[in-house]
C-alpha cells in the first residue's frame, strides 16, 4: 500500500465531492415529476366521474321520455299529461344531475312521441361546457276496436 500523499488526498476529496453533487443534483426530482402527473392523474379521475354523470343523466331523459308516453298511450291521453307525466319524473328522478329539462310532447291521432333534453351536472364549472342529453321514445296510441262478428253458426 502507498503512503498518501497530498495530490492523492486532494483526488479522493475532489471525487466525494463529485459523487455527492451528482446525488445530490438529482434530490427533488422525484418531487417535481409528481408535481407534472398529478394534474393529469386528477383529469383522468374526473373525467371518469363526470362521463358517470353524463350516463346516468341521460339514463333520467330516456326514463322520462317513456313516462311521458306512457302517460300520453291511453286514449284520453293529452300533450298536457303526457308532457306533465316526463316534467315529473325528470324533477324527481333527476335532483342534482340533471339540469334544465325541456320536454316536448305530440299526441297525434296514432301516435305519442315525447322528447326530453337537458344539460348533465357538471364536476368542474369551466363556462361553455355543457353536456347535454337527449331522448325520444314513440308508441302507438292505444284505441278501441270493435272485433269483427264471426258469420256462420258459432255456440
Amino acid at each position: 500500500m502507498q503512503p498518501e500523499t497530498p495530490i492523492r488526498t486532494a483526488e479522493r476529496i475532489v471525487r466525494r465531492a463529485f459523487s455527492r453533487a451528482k446525488a445530490s443534483a438529482d434530490g427533488g426530482s422525484e418531487s417535481a415529476g409528481l408535481a407534472v402527473l398529478f394534474p393529469v392523474v386528477l383529469v383522468l379521475i374526473l373525467s371518469a366521474v363526470q362521463g358517470g354523470l353524463w350516463w346516468h343523466a341521460h339514463a333520467i331523459v330516456t326514463q322520462a321520455a317513456q313516462a311521458g308516453v306512457d302517460a300520453g298511450r291511453p286514449v284520453d291521453g293529452t300533450n298536457a299529461t303526457a308532457a306533465e307525466a316526463a316534467r315529473s319524473f325528470a324533477a324527481r328522478a333527476g335532483r342534482g344531475v340533471l339540469t334544465n329539462p325541456a320536454i316536448r310532447a305530440t299526441v297525434s291521432v296514432d301516435t305519442v312521441r315525447v322528447t326530453v333534453s337537458g344539460t348533465a351536472a357538471r364536476l368542474v364549472p369551466i363556462p361553455g361546457l355543457d353536456f347535454r342529453v337527449e331522448a325520444s321514445a314513440r308508441a302507438v296510441r292505444e284505441r278501441f276496436t270493435v272485433p269483427a262478428l264471426a258469420t256462420g253458426g258459432g255456440s
